[in-house]
């Protein structure tokens, strides 16, 4: 009867512990869900306000600045009548003169030197040239060629214009070339080093005068320029490249810290010619134009 007794309470007080023990239970997952949404809410908040506290101002450039030449033009024919190759450093109507000799040619050669230090080779997308210059005759073709330093020999098979013919004899043409792919063989990597040729196609009747106001050398890199006046540092994840023919999106990774100017230059990032929009995405998903 006892036994009975017993048993009886036991299975009474095994129904209670079993309920203390889902009470119990249900009250630590209510706490851990309440902890998880409290937690949540606070990273949520704590996400809004940086987010709010971004802000980011940039600007970009896509050339470098000129690079001229480093002492006098050599003269392989012909000869220099007046001025100095510091007059051609600077497009401000001062110039060097150069005359054809006998036979009636003209060609000359000058050292320019690429800051590989400020624009580092990998970096480089490109090369321009731009010669502004002004002929007493229109009846024949200029060329401007670059050392291929692969191919050992002045060449200008990668240039966009092979060729230029003057358009006035008192007024200034500017022959611009642009070097695309193959850039890398024109620019010595060890220093930066460019050997640029002018001369003209043919032996004329005319003795013809060559003033040149102005050669020089640049380099086509893509470089943003950054200023964080936000109170955190911002991480830059992607960035666009908008106009009318282009929509493209480029993943990149740097960070800007609070109340700082950071440079950032791109290897991959080609910019359109004319009128663009850049978009600088953050990982917190702000966005920030310049156009």
């Amino acid at each position: 009867m006892q036994t009975i007794t017993w048993l009886r309470r036991f299975k009474k007080n095994k129904h209670g512990v079993s309920t203390v023990i889902t009470v119990v239970l249900s009250l630590v997952i209510v706490v851990v869900i309440v902890a998880n949404i409290v937690l949540w809410s606070y990273t949520m908040n704590q996400y809004d306000l940086e987010r709010k506290q971004e802000s980011l101002s940039f600007t970009v450039t896509s050339h470098s600045e000129w690079f001229f030449v480093q002492s006098e033009y050599q003269i392989n024919l012909g000869s220099r009548t007046a001025g100095s190759y510091l007059d051609t450093r600077t497009d401000d109507g001062s110039f060097e003169t150069f005359r054809e000799g006998n036979p009636r040619r003209l060609d000359i050669n000058g050292t320019f030197i690429i800051d590989l230090t400020t624009f580092q080779f990998a970096h480089i997308q490109g090369v321009e040239i731009v010669l502004k210059f002004r002929a007493s005759d229109l009846g024949e073709a200029w060329v401007l060629k670059a050392y291929n330093w692969t191919a050992n020999s002045y060449s200008n098979n990668e240039f966009n214009v092979t060729s230029f013919t003057p358009t006035t004899t008192t007024g200034w043409d500017y022959y611009r070339v642009s070097i695309g792919d193959g850039w890398q063989d024109y620019v010595r990597s060890s220093d930066g080093k460019m050997f640029v040729q002018f001369h003209d196609t043919i032996a004329d009747s005319a003795q013809t005068t060559v003033r040149i106001d102005f050669l020089g050398v640049r380099v086509k890199v893509t470089n943003f320029s950054f200023k964080n006046s936000g109170a955190v540092t911002s991480h830059v994840v992607s960035m666009w490249v908008i106009n009318s023919t282009v929509h493209a999106r480029y993943a990149v990774s740097f960070y800007i810290n609070s109340g700082t100017n950071a440079s950032f230059t791109s290897v991959t990032i080609r910019l359109p010619d004319g009128q663009y929009m850049l978009k600088a995405v953050t990982e917190r998903g702000n966005i920030f134009v310049y156009s």
